[in-house]
């Protein structure tokens, strides 16, 4: 089969459910799987928020692990609604939440899980010499020995 595992890499924007859409056309093309992935950038990721008032370092601590918590239950919700959806449509889904580099873990997990196409989403917020796909996107490219399906934001992009 053409495209039989296919791996999305899913930051659950609005791109990526656009990107889950190309994947849900690929059943056609013999896609049978789907290493759904989420890497977070966790500790290049800041929350830009100011803690409350008052708080000791013990209780500022405790503060940031409650959004990290929050934000894993989020992530954990989102990954679930897509893997229900895939599911819906017949097909096998590895769901995938991991921490580190996007693009190495995307690169890597692809090559581990032997799938024939990486399905990624571009932002195109990044600098001039990336904003037409995107620095995770990019990178993807370079460095896949797969097929790699970038899908844009919207239909005029």
């Amino acid at each position: 089969m053409l495209f039989e595992t296919v791996c999305l890499a899913t930051d659950f924007s609005p791109v990526s459910v656009r990107a889950a859409d190309y994947v849900l056309r690929l059943t056609s093309a013999g896609c049978r799987k789907v290493v759904l992935l989420h890497v977070s950038d966790g500790p290049k990721k800041q929350f830009v928020i100011s803690e409350p008032p008052g708080l000791d370092a013990d209780s500022a601590t405790a503060y940031e692990d409650t959004l990290r918590d929050r934000v894993h239950r989020e992530c954990s919700q989102l990954m679930m609604e897509s893997v229900t959806r895939f599911r819906e449509a017949g097909l096998e889904v590895e769901p995938l939440i991991i921490s580190g580099n996007p693009a190495d873990e995307i690169v890597r997990i692809a090559d581990n899980r032997n799938v024939s196409l990486i399905v990624v989403g571009a932002h195109g917020r990044t600098s001039l010499s990336q904003a037409f796909l995107g620095s995770v996107s990019a990178d993807v490219i370079r460095r896949a020995r797969q097929p790699v399906l970038v899908v844009r934001g919207s239909e005029s992009q």
